[in-house]
C-alpha cells in the first residue's frame, strides 16, 4: 500500500495525490519509470523524483528507522503489509498511570503466533525487551504512542524506540471506532476468554499487588493472562483496520 501513497511526501496533499493517479501513475514505481507526470510541471515533479528513488530504495531494504523518522507517524500503517513478518504486538501492565511515579510490572509481546510475558522481578529489563523486540519492523499497540511506549521510554532509558509504531487507537479513529479497546473488541465481534473480560487496568494492578505483596501466584497467572489477550486482540484487529484503511483509499483513487 504505501508505495501506491504520495501524500506520505512533504509538499504532496490529496488534491495532488489525485492528480497523480489520475494520470495513470498508480505507484512510486511507475513514477519513477514514466519520466514525467502530465499533471505536474516539470519542476515539481524532478523535485519528487528523488524523494521518491530514496524511499522507495529505503523500502527496499527495510530500513524501519528510515520511515520511523520520515514517515507521519499517523502514515505508520501504510508498512503493515510490507514488515508483516516483522510485526510485534506490545501491551504493557503498570502499578499505576504515571511515568515518572509507577512502575512496569508486565511488558506483553506477541509476534502474532507466539506470546511472551517479561515480568518485573523475573527478568524484565532493557536487554530482554531488546531481545523480545529482535527483528521487530513495526511495532502495534493500542495507544501505546501515548502510554505504553512513554512508560518503557521512562523505565528504560537506554532503549532505542526508532520503529515505526501502527497505533491502532488513533487509526480507530479514522474509521469510528472509538473508546477502549474492549469497545473495539466488541464492535468487531471478537471476544477474549469469559474469565478476563470483566478485568481491566485497575484490576490488573489490583492483581500485581496480590502477586507482589502476598506472593498470590494465581493472581500473577490472572494477570499475564489479561495481557496476552490484549496482545492477541491486537493481532486480530490490525489486518481488520489495515483492510478498512486500504479500502478508503482504494475508493478515492477509483
Amino acid at each position: 500500500m504505501i508505495r501506491r501513497r504520495f501524500i506520505v511526501f512533504n509538499g504532496i496533499g490529496q488534491k495532488t495525490e489525485r492528480a497523480i493517479w489520475n494520470a495513470g501513475v498508480p505507484n512510486w514505481q511507475t513514477f519513477l519509470d514514466a519520466g514525467a507526470v502530465e499533471t505536474l510541471t516539470p519542476k515539481k515533479y524532478d523535485r519528487l523524483r528523488p524523494r521518491v528513488d530514496e524511499w522507495n530504495e529505503a523500502l527496499d531494504r527495510r530500513d524501519t528507522a528510515f520511515f520511523a523518522g520520515n514517515l507521519p507517524r499517523a502514515e505508520h500503517w501504510h508498512l503493515f503489509d510490507t514488515f508483516g513478518d516483522g510485526v510485534r504486538y506490545l501491551d504493557i501492565e503498570t502499578t499505576g498511570l504515571s511515568p515518572g511515579y509507577n512502575d512496569v510490572t508486565v511488558v506483553g509481546i506477541h509476534d502474532g503466533n507466539e506470546f511472551q510475558a517479561l515480568i518485573r522481578g523475573q527478568g524484565l529489563s532493557a536487554q530482554s525487551i531488546r531481545e523480545a523486540l529482535d527483528g521487530c519492523k513495526l511495532l502495534v499497540s493500542y495507544f501505546g504512542s501515548g502510554f505504553d511506549v512513554p512508560f518503557l521510554r521512562a523505565a528504560f532509558p537506554e532503549l532505542a524506540w526508532d520503529i515505526p509504531h501502527f497505533d491502532l487507537c488513533f487509526v480507530g479513529r479514522r474509521l469510528g471506532l472509538t473508546g477502549g479497546l474492549k469497545f473495539v473488541e466488541k464492535e468487531l465481534g471478537i471476544e477474549r476468554p469469559a474469565d478476563l473480560v470483566e478485568v481491566d487496568g485497575f484490576e490488573a494492578v489490583r492483581l500485581w499487588h496480590r502477586y507482589d505483596r502476598a506472593g498470590d501466584e494465581v493472581a500473577l497467572e490472572k494477570l499475564v493472562a489479561y495481557n496476552e489477550a490484549d496482545t492477541a486482540n491486537l493481532a486480530v484487529i490490525a489486518p481488520l483496520m489495515y483492510e478498512r484503511l486500504c479500502r478508503k483509499v482504494s475508493q478515492v483513487s477509483g
